[in-house]
């Protein structure tokens, strides 16, 4: 009779194991949602700055700690349908004017200088473009397939709705590296 009153009724050691899963999943949930996670990069959109498909790693609280900046690529809902979530570059901030011409990016009538492009220019003729307060003008890197402000209906990215930046390229590992601004 010693032996069966020392071992715990099987609801307590199932529960024994469960708890713990259950804290840690919670954890990990939160994690992801609040701090880092991941997003899968299917297009050439922001090539060569991200090559596809790859996965990169997603700063959550980078964007919620630090007013977004022109060059920082980031994760938001896509305005004109908010289920997709797409990956760009900030070109325009609020309050400036956009244009572009002859290959070139102009905020404010001054041509910006993007070292990320590699040289590649802009094609077509563009804007002007006026960013409304709160909001930011958004341009893939690979700007003669990407699907950016230039195109939307609706041109701009609301601030509130960033999800996070775009930090670095984790899969596959022969492409790792880290996204620059």
């Amino acid at each position: 009779m010693a032996e069966s009153e020392d071992r715990l009724p099987w609801w307590r050691t199932l529960w024994s194991w469960v708890w713990p899963i259950a804290i840690g999943w919670l954890v990990a949930a939160g994690i992801m949602r609040w701090v880092v996670s991941f997003a899968v990069v299917p297009t050439s959109s922001m090539w060569p700055t991200i090559p596809n498909p790859c996965y990169i790693l997603v700063d959550h609280i980078a964007t919620e700690t630090e007013a977004p900046y022109r060059g920082e690529v980031v994760l938001f809902p896509f305005p004109d349908d908010p289920t997709q979530i797409y990956v760009k570059r900030i070109i325009g901030m609020p309050g400036d004017t956009v244009t572009i011409h002859g290959g070139h990016v102009y905020i404010n009538g001054k041509e910006l200088s993007e070292p990320y492009l590699h040289g590649v220019l802009t094609p077509g003729d563009w804007g002007p473009y006026h960013v409304p307060a709160g909001h930011y003008f958004m341009l893939g890197d690979n700007r003669s397939v990407s699907e950016d402000s230039r195109y939307w209906v609706h041109k701009y990215v609301a601030g509130n709705t960033i999800i996070g930046r775009a930090d670095m390229v984790v899969w596959p590992f022969t492409k790792w590296k880290s996204i620059q601004s």
